[in-house]
């Protein structure tokens, strides 16, 4: 019996210097060493139970040499807390590098791509992109007609350049001056003026006009009397639709006198007749006129009667003698 204790003392003996021979060591980067055993570990270190007694504060990972931080990654538990401290060889990095890269394999069902987005050439000719320019051209053109009505200006050449130039040449156009179309009338009236003014300024050389005409020659008031007596027929005044533009601006500044409550000399004896669509009007003064319509007192005996003529129904305006026929 007391050789059985003596063989178990001799085996717990052997046991516990195996153990303290066998104890860890645990070298940290400043040289220092920590002898134990491990005792914790998580996140934010370790923890050694020291061989001499007691426990080690938690040390931080990186306060590890790399072999003990090497020899601690061979525990599978503190593996997953010791790898991100420990630097790899060159070898080990290549080797990491190879197995993130990714081999791309063939898909045979693969989408095709969208296409790419057209430009501003291609959208316009697609068939809404061919409607918006047909719409666009059409506007131009017809803003061209209405300026060439406006401006009195040839309608197939406004047309024209619109649809070379469009949007300029109109806008070029309505720049422009209107263009004046003198009757017969008016050039009569002129060169009356002209003979007249030149009598005044120069007597012979009127007399030497007018006897080249057929005339004698007559002062002043006998030539103002006699034009008047031969232009019975020369007063009418003719204006059409297409050559002018019926609107305000025509009225106000072609018949000034026809706004008069009391009618001057010049229009004493002259009417206006208004060919429309719903008939035809002689008037004898505008009473009222606005940008759309005018209100045209008529030539019978009663004062108050009085007709609106809108300007988009006017095909003719013609000023003559109240006693002249049509």
């Amino acid at each position: 019996m007391s050789r059985f204790h003596s063989v178990w003392l001799a085996v717990c003996l052997s046991w516990h210097l195996g153990v303290i021979a066998s104890a860890d060591e645990f070298k940290q980067a400043n040289g220092n060493i920590l002898r134990g055993e491990l005792a914790s570990a998580d996140e934010d270190g370790l923890v050694v139970k020291l061989d001499v007694g007691g426990f080690s504060k938690r040390e931080p990972w990186i306060n590890f040499s790399q072999e003990t931080l090497k020899e601690l990654a061979k525990n599978p538990k503190v593996a997953p807390l010791v790898e991100p401290f420990i630097e790899l060889e060159p070898e080990q990095i290549k080797a990491r590098e190879r197995q993130k890269e990714i081999v791309v394999q063939p898909v045979s069902n693969r989408m095709e791509r969208p296409p790419a987005k057209p430009g501003l050439v291609a959208a316009f000719i697609t068939p809404l992109g061919l409607v918006i320019l047909a719409v666009l051209m059409l506007a131009n053109l017809y803003a061209a007609y209405e300026v060439a009505l406006f401006r009195q200006q040839p309608v197939a050449l406004v047309c024209g350049l619109s649809i070379l130039l469009p949007g300029l040449a109109p806008l070029i156009f309505l720049c422009l001056p209107t263009h004046v179309v003198r009757g017969h009338a008016e050039a009569g009236e002129e060169e009356a003026v002209a003979v007249a003014a030149e009598a005044v300024g120069s007597p012979a050389k009127a007399t030497s006009s007018f006897a080249g005409q057929g005339h004698q020659p007559q002062g002043g008031l006998s030539l103002a009397a006699a034009q008047k007596q031969e232009g019975g027929g020369a007063q009418v005044q003719m204006y059409s639709r297409g050559e002018f533009t019926f609107n305000r601006r025509f009225f106000e500044t072609k018949f000034p006198g026809f706004f008069r409550i009391v009618p001057s000399e010049a229009e004493k004896d002259l009417v206006i007749v208004i060919k429309a669509v719903r008939g035809e009007y002689v008037g004898k003064r505008i009473s009222r006129i606005s940008s759309n319509e005018m209100h045209v007192q008529l030539q019978s005996g009663n004062a108050s009667a009085e007709v609106m003529v809108p300007f988009v129904e006017i095909q003719s305006v013609q000023i003559r003698h109240k006693d002249a026929k049509a």
